[in-house]
């Protein structure tokens, strides 16, 4: 029994280490599918005291996320006044190529206190899409580096500067540029850059599409300053709902996606579920419930197993929300800070704070159940952190880190 024993624990551990060990692609802004979901993270048996750092490289200033294809990591940034689109190598944290842009805008008002770029890199099809602060969009060889094609026509940004991540469907690139009062989503064609189609009049602001199916049919969930729209891939407005942010708040949270369902969250929205639903031609939308109490202001939550987990908007306090009707099911006492990065991890949910701490507690719907903390930087983080295996990569003000669960 005890030879059993010990090789059972022994395979185990085996398959501990090569789960572990097979890195997942994460090519954008939340990941394959932007629901924040990490496939192949494994919570140890013991969470460690301390995580173990591996490397940490200076890569210039930016609030822009880290993307990962390929066996590469790849990220934009602002160095000497210039944005640049970098590719990294993740063993080493050495530079595979590195390619200036444009020179980077001067920022005015409250989006001064972030230099640098806010939008994550989407990697696709050998290719990566950059969306920098004066709404510059580039497209690049994945493998070189080199500059495909770039626009530079929609001059416009939000106040406080584009953070939309491109979304790459089917062949088209869809960005929405400009401006709160000219905001345009355009669909490019994504491996020339030719403009497909543009819908004018839908105010942007800082949140990231997401793709969803309906009854076979694919559409694109945008959220705009004002209201949550779904478009079909031609550009056809299919249904709009208001979701108007508080006074100077702005919209700023991915929609979550859950089946034919759209749960939207915001500071004066609170969180909201709607039921997307297609009769012969006719598109409709019903809201499910409404919990007008939670509320994320600069984080968007995760789903995990019928349950919504995330941040409210004024404490970063943690919540959880039951999604069959909207009710809580609990809330943490204890504050966070506003700005929290989400991850969901299977059995675990990872939040990054703006504080520079990663908080850890289990995907539990009964009670709220700490398991670790780390501090993993002096310095403000509002990047989204990459996880992949028992790897965690944390992009600060500058500097770019490959910390280790060991």
């Amino acid at each position: 029994m005890k030879t059993l024993l010990k090789n059972v624990t022994g395979i185990c551990v085996l398959l501990f280490v090569v789960l572990a060990g097979q890195a997942q692609d994460w090519p954008g802004w939340r990941g394959k599918n932007r629901d924040a979901k990490v496939d192949n993270f494994i919570a140890p048996g013991k969470w460690p005291d301390g995580l173990k750092k591996i490397w940490e490289v200076k890569v210039g200033l930016g609030d822009a996320s880290v993307s990962r294809v390929g066996g590469k990591l790849y990220l934009l940034t602002e160095q000497d006044g210039q944005h640049v689109a970098l590719c990294i190598n993740p063993d080493t944290g050495k530079e595979i190529w590195k390619t200036p842009l444009h020179p980077s805008i001067a920022l005015e008002g409250g989006g001064a206190s972030h230099p640098g770029p806010r939008t994550t890199p989407e990697v696709q099809n050998g290719k990566v899409y950059t969306l920098g602060t004066g709404g510059e969009l580039f497209c690049l060889d994945a493998g070189t580096g080199k500059i495909i094609w770039k626009n530079l026509a929609y001059k416009e940004v939000p106040k406080f500067y584009p953070s939309m991540s491109p979304l790459i469907v089917d062949g088209m690139c869809f960005a929405h540029l400009n401006g709160h009062d000219n905001g345009t989503i355009v669909a490019f064609n994504a491996d020339n850059g030719t403009i497909i189609w543009e819908l004018k009049g839908e105010p942007a602001t800082y949140a990231s599409p997401v793709l969803m199916t309906v009854d076979g049919e694919e559409i694109m969930v945008f959220q705009t300053e004002t209201d949550v729209i779904g478009l079909s891939k031609k550009g056809d407005l299919l249904w709009k709902i208001p979701t108007p942010g508080e006074q100077r708040f702005y919209n700023s949270a991915t929609p979550v996606i859950d089946g034919r369902n759209v749960i939207v969250c915001g500071q004066g929205i609170g969180t909201k579920s709607f039921k997307i639903e297609k009769t012969g031609n006719t598109w409709s939308t019903s809201e499910n419930w409404h919990n007008s109490e939670l509320g994320g202001n600069y984080n968007t939550p995760v789903l995990n197993d019928g349950f919504l987990y995330g941040h409210e908007a004024r404490m970063g306090k943690a919540y959880c929300i039951d999604t069959k009707n909207g009710e809580l099911a609990w809330s943490d006492d204890n504050s966070n800070h506003r700005f929290m990065a989400t991850l969901n991890l299977g059995d675990h949910i990872l939040s990054m704070s703006a504080n520079g701490k990663i908080l850890i507690f289990e995907a539990n719907s009964e009670k709220y159940n700490e398991a670790a903390v780390y501090n993993v930087s002096d310095t403000e983080v509002y990047a989204t952190p990459l996880v992949t295996g028992t790897e965690i990569y944390v992009k600060s003000k500058e500097m770019l880190t490959r910390w280790e669960i060991k």
